[in-house]
């Protein structure tokens, strides 16, 4: 796309954004915060996130770099990565989503989030500076654009004192890890009560995320559900070019199974009587798509019917739960009107930009747009607005 050709779509889909009949009530469940690469580096310390900030010294400050920066404000849409409006300042984050026309997004960490996923002492360490980092920067985007916490879940006592200590700060939200039973049990055991409990109690949503389930990528000893040696094969571990925002490189082995890390998480949750115990839990899939959680829902609800037979009953289908208490990020390609025609779930689909991640598009509202309005007049709202309410009590 030229230059002119970008700054159009950057600059005439704003303004239709702004004038639209919910545009100042939008809310975006998927965004990205970016730091410059010191910070980064000072924040995830000994837990590790080498190549994504040596890849980010390399960029800053290039011509390439500097350039997109220039363009930024003017092209809201086209720029991504952290040339992008407002992908680490907090104050220029507003004036991004001013600009695209979003009340409030959920902003998920772009280190490669070994400090989620491993279970050593520098990792959790590395959360707890995240976290803190982001509480502030949370603050000083007026609460309009919510960095969310990160919880390791390697050691319960750890992870339940951390929940604690975040929540009573002001998290706006806790990304957990998906990659591995957390301390070696499922997170529907009772051991995990009191820290679903916490969550209930204080309308805090809990998050997983695409990368919470381990990345292709990464090294042997980050857990990764299933396990990469699945793509142990040479074009399995092909990767896509250097590119702002692509910094995860994902291969096509990766991208076909990463939703399994969320069926399997929330199988567990849903199956486990989670949500039954904590009725009032707030549970977000992002970024794993949403064409897996139909036909999930149709499995479970038939699983549930044959338990009953043998004397296992739920007092809801696990559909009825995932209404009530799951919301899932559907992909700007993914046939939203047809996932509601086949499989109804329709409170579940929120809004998503993936901002600034390339993944996300150029017109991620048009195109969302287009495909909810033709499930019905009200469909839109729904999607944009009401459903999304869920994660950002």
């Amino acid at each position: 796309m030229s230059d002119v050709a970008a700054t159009q779509v950057g600059t005439d889909t704003a303004g239709a954004i702004a004038n639209d009949d919910f545009g100042g009530e939008r809310l975006d469940c998927d965004g990205h915060l970016y730091m410059e690469p010191d910070t980064m580096a000072e924040i995830v310390g000994g837990a590790g996130a080498s190549w994504i900030i040596d890849y980010l010294r390399r960029y800053v400050g290039t011509e390439a770099d500097l350039d997109a920066r220039r363009r930024a404000r003017a092209e809201i849409w086209s720029v991504k990565g952290i040339s992008a409006l407002g992908s680490f300042d907090a104050g220029d984050r507003v004036a991004a989503l001013d600009a695209m026309g979003i009340h409030r997004q959920l902003l998920f960490p772009n280190t490669v989030l070994r400090e989620l996923r491993t279970h050593t002492p520098p990792a959790m360490e590395a959360c707890r500076r995240y976290n803190d980092y982001v509480i502030d920067w949370t603050t000083r985007a007026d609460d309009r654009a919510r960095a969310v916490c990160q919880i390791n879940m390697g050691e319960r006592d750890w992870a339940l004192a951390e929940l604690g200590r975040v929540i009573d700060k002001g998290a706006r939200g806790v990304l957990l890890p998906c990659a591995e039973p957390p301390a070696g049990t499922s997170p529907a055991s009772p051991e995990w009560d009191g820290f679903w409990r916490l969550l209930e109690e204080s309308g805090t949503p809990a998050l997983i995320h695409i990368g919470a389930g381990g990345l292709v990528s990464a090294e042997d000893d980050d857990p990764m559900l299933p396990s990469r040696r699945w793509a142990d094969a040479p074009a399995l571990r092909a990767i896509f070019p250097e590119r702002p925002g692509a910094e995860e490189q994902f291969g096509p082995y990766y991208i076909v199974v990463a939703h399994l890390a969320a069926e399997v998480y929330l199988t567990c949750l849903l199956m486990g009587g989670v949500f039954e115990r904590f009725p009032g839990l707030r549970f977000g899939a992002i970024e794993f798509g949403a064409s897996w959680l139909g036909p999930l829902c149709e499995r479970l609800d038939r699983h549930a019917a044959l338990l009953h037979k043998v004397g296992v009953r739920y007092p809801m289908l696990p559909s009825e739960y995932v209404r009530r208490n799951v919301r899932v990020t559907p992909q700007w390609a993914e046939p939203v009107d047809t996932l509601v025609e086949r499989h109804g779930i329709r409170e579940s689909y929120v809004f998503s930009t993936d901002y600034p991640h390339v993944e996300g598009g150029r017109n991620p509202v048009e195109r969302f747009r287009e495909m909810t309005a033709r499930v019905g007049p009200a469909y839109p709202r729904d999607f944009f607005v009401d459903n999304g309410r869920l994660l950002f009590p």
